[in-house]
């Protein structure tokens, strides 16, 4: 799964997305740049993974347990 694509899952906003891979906001926004951009970035394949995994945790947990204020990590540790 692309992390852009998990963030349009989850009504995340770009800030939310780079909290969650531990990257800048600024880095996040490229990933969702189409391909033909100069300034496009693909996620490293680390990113997929996560997000993969992310999505498989999320859909485990309710929303109304998931705070949007806390990482899925913490969630998950929890």
């Amino acid at each position: 799964m692309h992390p852009i694509d998990l963030m349009r899952k989850y009504d995340w906003s770009y800030s939310k997305l780079a909290e969650e891979f531990g990257v800048s906001e600024v880095e996040a926004r490229r990933w969702g740049f189409r391909k033909t951009a100069s300034n496009y970035r693909n996620p490293p394949q680390m990113a997929y993974k996560l997000a993969k995994k992310i999505d498989r945790e999320l859909s485990l947990i309710s929303t109304s347990e998931y705070s949007t204020s806390k990482t899925i990590f913490r969630t998950i540790a929890t």
